[in-house]
């Protein structure tokens, strides 16, 4: 019993002299052997086993049954069996790859007497049967055996003999190369390139070929991105082969769109296969991808295949070995022909090795041309300019460096650079260059840094421009010139808002506070407030608004909401007595925003967020502050009752210009005066249903945000008809452009979809806070925003198709509990409080979901007819059937049916949804 302890002593494991003594042990007796021998069995099943020990025991084993006795005979024999049927049959991957370790201890050895013909009798009858079985587990952990025991021969007969067992291997995996399952592709593949790494010269070369032409033609474009990458890294691991290399000269450059491929790991590992290429002389890796081509993915790509792309090309365009000043060269060469990709080939030069001394002449040479562009585009200049920029954010910790670049940096050859840029990726570059070289003297940016703040319209689509500004608004914080840009930006909005006031009849914001900052003779620059055309309160014509003053707007919204996102720039600006001018501006734009949004093709709704960043965060700083409920803060109960109402109102007349053209549909001149207030919009009426859904899902946005906050928990009523108001539009909207044949189709569709995804999953949100946070009786809007959640199901089959309704349901099947609550509120609220409910759906049109249920309902209990009549009616509700049963049926029963309480949850929500059907 001692004995047998020691085989599961770590002790004995790890010393040679355990190992001996254990091998010992297990040739003592036959009873000791199959006892020795079960005891490591039940150990390599274990899971969680470490490798060294599986490896340990596998040389006990061996050591045994070298040394003859009991393990040489049929005990140590039915042993390794056991091993080689588990590392095939074994159900999980980790206990087949424990057996196949302790097994590799006898492949190792296979040059041992006896060794490999034990090999080939125990595997032979199972390992070729197990590759062509149905269950793919099998044959993975079967493709795994055969890569390590390949070649599998029989060592006691002719060459002749064994010829047909080879070539029976290479076509188990030449088929293994196209299985069904993707991880025997990937095994495949990389396995492949290891047996022809390790015996090309033994395999025959039309079978090379053969393999090899497969991987690179086909297993390269598969679909699966595990397969693609396993075919580099086969490569790159052949790559060591040097027999390899006339072959993979042909083969390889039809890989050269792996270096674009979609994944990441695939164009870095492209990458890795080029740079394998470099070190061999024999190769040449732009003959296998184009130099067009890296440039191309080194300008755009993602930083870790850029950094790659750089370490491949600095030895030949910056290389060390050349005089400084050619490879300054080369350098300067290189971005000339591609400004982009050279202006990121020095963002990562420093780290792949080059000296700082060397960059810093770089810079020098660089500088000083782009101050004398003389025969370069502006493109070139702009190139030299970020190339620079990036350079010296890289040697920001190189003390000796940057005092060299600061004394060459002096006389304002800053302030001279920002004439001669042009690009705004330049201009981001020379504001984020200043307080590196040159720290005392950034007055000379002062200007520069203003005119970009102010001048930044149309900033929330232009990737570059927005780069410029965040650079902008660092270098003023650091300066210290914040408050003089908030008097700007708030500017700007007072102006704007007070213009906007004065054309629409509202009530203008609050005036701004004078600076006691500003100095004589350096005013900012003003934008004007002239409107294009003056219209008064209660013009009957709708004014003509100027896209210039909205994209200002919209450019000063977004650097404001872009400064709320930094901790120490949002408490500065709210620390500031501008952040109240700013929201009282803001408030008047959000009003105009949404009053006048069917006006425009597009709307940037920058100006809303922005306003509702700003509440939100007025509102936790004043409860920080003062310490106070986070239901108390007025300043969200503010904001959010004046959207509230504006968008209430808009929505109201929109329903009542609605209704009454489709009363009037047949007396348009008599519908146009009665109505004319809210007439048709001027502008694309798709158009602008997709911005007020824009503008109405922000709002259902920050209303679940700050309910989750509880920072509004005392409206939640009212923001549950405004939920309700805004899906009730979006549904009957969808079906009015249907009725009028202006449907939603390319981007339009798309864009409302979404949309309808988002509103409808802000809006369940809002549904399940309500009521989860009821101490009391739920409100009964919760009974009909359910309602009108349900309909957006119907209403977008209708007009989209069922593509875009079947999407739609994936969202409401995880809403579905909380829908059902939602129903079942008017049995919560009481007898009378039901009735009026009943009666007010009763009066309004019946819900769009209700009726879909309905028309199934009814063709399923309708017989069919011998007549056939009733066929059309059935391929006009096929829709609805199909919603019915994904609604109710298919979809609940997916997550609910597991047991025998959940089929009763089932039955009692199908009853409680047809209960509802019955009453209406």
């Amino acid at each position: 019993m001692l004995l047998l302890r020691c085989f599961v002593s770590p002790l004995f494991l790890k010393a040679e002299e355990g190992r001996k003594l254990l091998a010992i042990v297990l040739g003592v007796s036959e009873g000791l052997a199959r006892e020795g021998l079960e005891l490591i069995r039940a150990q390599v099943g274990m899971p969680g086993v470490k490798r060294a020990a599986l490896v340990a025991y596998g040389e006990v084993v061996f050591r045994a049954w070298k040394d003859g006795g009991w393990v040489r005979g049929e005990v140590g024999e039915a042993f390794l069996q056991g091993m080689l049927e588990g590392a095939v049959f074994a159900r999980s991957k980790e206990l087949a790859k424990a057996a196949r370790k302790l097994l590799c201890v006898f492949v190792e050895q296979r040059t041992v007497a006896g060794v490999e013909k034990l090999i080939f009798r125990l595997a032979e009858p199972v390992l070729f049967r197990s590759l062509q079985v149905a269950n793919s587990n099998v044959r993975h952990n079967g493709l795994h055996l055969l890569l390590d025991l390949f070649p599998l021969e029989d060592p006691e007969v002719t060459k002749d003999v064994n010829d047909p067992l080879l070539e029976k291997q290479y076509f188990l995996l030449d088929k293994l190369l196209m299985d069904d399952c993707p991880e025997i592709r990937t095994v495949a593949i990389e396995g492949l390139c290891r047996i022809l790494n390790q015996f090309w010269e033994v395999i025959p070369s039309l079978t090379i070929s053969k393999f090899l032409s497969k991987i690179v033609d086909d297993m390269s474009k598969d679909s699966w991105t595990e397969v693609r990458l396993s075919t580099i890294n086969g490569l790159i691991y052949l790559l060591d082969n040097p027999q390899s290399h006339e072959i993979l000269k042909v083969l390889l450059p039809r890989l050269s769109d792996m270096v674009s491929d979609p994944a990441l790991s695939v164009r870095s590992a492209a990458v890795d296969l080029l740079l394998a290429i470099r070190d061999l002389r024999s190769f040449q890796f732009n003959k296998v991808v184009g130099l067009g081509t890296l440039l191309s993915s080194l300008s755009n790509d993602h930083p870790r295949v850029a950094q790659k792309i750089t370490k491949l090309l600095i030895p030949s365009y910056f290389p060390t070995k050349l005089p400084l000043k050619e490879a300054c060269a080369r350098c300067i060469a290189l971005i000339k022909r591609s400004p982009t990709a050279g202006a990121r080939f020095c963002e990562f030069a420093l780290s792949e090795g080059s000296s700082p001394r060397s960059l810093v002449e770089l810079i020098k040479v660089s500088i000083t041309l782009a101050l004398s562009p003389t025969g370069m585009t502006s493109e070139q200049t702009d190139g030299l300019v970020t190339a620079s920029a990036n350079l010296i954010k890289s040697l920001s910790d190189e003390h000796s460096s940057l005092a060299s670049l600061r004394e060459f940096f002096a006389n304002t050859k800053l302030k001279l650079l920002f004439k001669t840029v042009v690009s705004e990726e330049a201009r981001s570059a020379l504001l984020s260059m200043g307080p590196v070289v040159s720290p005392d003297d950034l007055s000379a940016l002062h200007n520069q840094c203003m005119n970009i703040v102010m001048n930044a319209a149309g900033i929330s689509e232009q990737e570059g421009c927005q780069k410029a500004v965040q650079a902008a608004h660092k270098l003023v914080f650091s300066s210290g010139w914040s408050d003089e840009m908030f008097e700007a930006l708030t500017n700007i909005l007072q102006s704007k808002a007070s213009c906007f006031a004065e054309i629409y009849g509202i009530e203008p914001p609050m005036c701004p506070v004078a600076s006691s900052k500003r100095k004589k003779g350096k005013l900012l620059k003003k934008t004007s407030a002239k409107p294009s055309h003056d219209v008064g309160k209660g013009s009957s014509s709708s004014p003509a608004l100027d896209n210039e003053d909205f994209d200002i707007v919209a450019g000063t919204s977004w650097q404001i909401d872009d400064m709320l996102k930094d901790e120490e720039k949002r408490a500065a600006f709210l620390q500031s007595s501008y952040s109240d001018v700013a929201l009282s501006s803001l408030k008047v734009i959000s009003q105009v925003y949404i009053e006048q949004c069917l006006q425009f093709d597009s709307l940037d709704v920058v100006p809303l967020l922005a306003y509702l960043n700003l509440a939100a965060q007025s509102a936790l700083q004043d409860v920080n502050q003062t310490d106070i409920s986070m239901s108390e803060s007025a300043t969200i109960s503010h904001s959010l009752n004046h959207l509230l109402d504006c968008f209430g109102k808009f929505l109201n007349e929109s329903f009542a210009g609605s209704t009454n053209s489709s009363k009037l549909k047949h007396n348009k001149k008599s519908a146009q005066q009665k109505d004319h207030h809210r007439e048709a919009p001027k502008g694309n009426a798709v158009k602008g249903t997709v911005n007020l859904c824009m503008l109405g899902t922000s709002i259902l946005k920050f209303i679940v945000d700050t309910t989750t906050m509880n920072l509004i928990n005392d409206n939640k009523v009212g923001c549950l008809n405004f939920a309700l108001s805004f899906t009730k539009y979006a549904s009957s909207t969808v079906k009015l452009h249907q009725e009028q044949s202006l449907s939603f189709k390319g981007n339009d569709l798309k864009d409302i979809f979404m949309l309808t995804r988002s509103s409808f999953t802000y809006a369940a949100k809002l549904l399940h806070l309500v009521l989860s946070n009821s101490t009391e009786t739920p409100p009964e809007e919760a009974f009909f925003l359910a309602n009108n959640l349900l309909d957006l199901v119907p209403s977008v089959e209708s007009a989209s198709g069922s593509k875009y309704a079947l999407s739609l349901i994936s969202i409401v099947k995880q809403w579905l509990p909380v829908l059902i609550l939602g129903l079942g509120c008017r049995w919560l609220i009481g007898p009378q409080a039901e009735a009026n409910n009943m009666h007010a759906l009763v009066e309004s049109d019946l819900p769009l979901w209700v009726a879909a249920l309905a028309k199934n309902e009814l063709l399923v209990a309708e017989a069919p007819r011998e007549d056939g009549q009733s066929e059309q009616g059935s391929e006009d509700s096929k829709s609805s059937r199909k919603l019915a049963e994904m609604t109710i049926d298919k979809h609940v029963r997916d997550d609910l049916v597991d047991s025998e309480e959940s089929k009763q949850q089932l039955e009692s929500a199908k009853a409680l949804i047809r209960s509802i059907l019955s009453d209406v």
